[in-house]
């Protein structure tokens, strides 16, 4: 049988004992503006784009677009994870504060 370990400090999590599932899901996203580029003499920017994604392997340029990662976490890491994303968006964002009014 095989153990099952807090992904973000290793600890054994015994049968039983609270843990929690972490999704992280990451996509790219487009806000409907192309930027000017600066004009190169032999290049295009299409070009360079195709040139530069040419240099990428087929999992990179999928990273890129989209990505995502489950994490089976213990109660203190869950807590120091999702810490670590909130607290720089308002001194607020602690558990007993509640993050529910920072997200989106």
């Amino acid at each position: 049988m095989s153990k099952t370990r807090c992904h973000r400090c290793g600890r054994d999590l015994n049968a039983g004992a609270l843990t929690y599932e972490v999704e992280v899901k990451v996509r790219s996203m487009f806000d409907g503006v192309i930027p000017e580029s600066e004009s190169h003499a032999d290049e295009t920017e299409i070009e360079r784009l195709i040139r530069d994604m040419a240099a990428c392997n087929e999992e990179e340029l999928n990273r890129q677009v989209y990505e995502d990662d489950v994490f089976i976490m213990c109660p203190e890491c869950k807590e120091a994870f999702m810490e670590s994303i909130y607290s720089h968006l308002h001194p607020q964002a602690a558990p007993d504060h509640g993050r529910a009014h920072l997200i989106h």
